[in-house]
């Protein structure tokens, strides 16, 4: 099986889950924290991150999120999309609650 080509020179954005509700955010230009991707600060390549990745563990020592890290994405686009399956997956929300039927 091939191995996964590494990430790190695609532009990045911080991620982690807010402590208190549980869901995913993204870090934006203002050191804040928000659920839409299309609000996160993106930044070059993994070392533009490494600031950005900072705040993030300062906020988590805080205790607003838990586990902050950079992941790569697609930022031709608008939003940025993530390039990993299950970033793809997070960013677009719970898919337990899209497979729910109509009661």
């Amino acid at each position: 099986m091939a191995k996964a080509p590494k990430l790190n020179s695609q532009p990045q954005v911080v991620t982690a889950n807010h402590l208190l509700s549980g869901d995913v955010v993204y870090l934006t230009k203002a050191a804040s924290w928000s659920r839409r991707i299309a609000d996160a600060a993106v930044v070059a390549n993994v070392e533009a991150g490494a600031a950005l990745l900072a705040e993030a563990e300062t906020q988590a020592k805080k205790n607003i999120v838990i586990a902050p890290y950079l992941i790569p994405v697609d930022a031709s686009v608008t939003p940025p999309k993530p390039i990993q399956y299950r970033e793809v997956l997070r960013a677009e929300g719970p898919s337990t609650e899209k497979a729910r039927p109509a009661a």
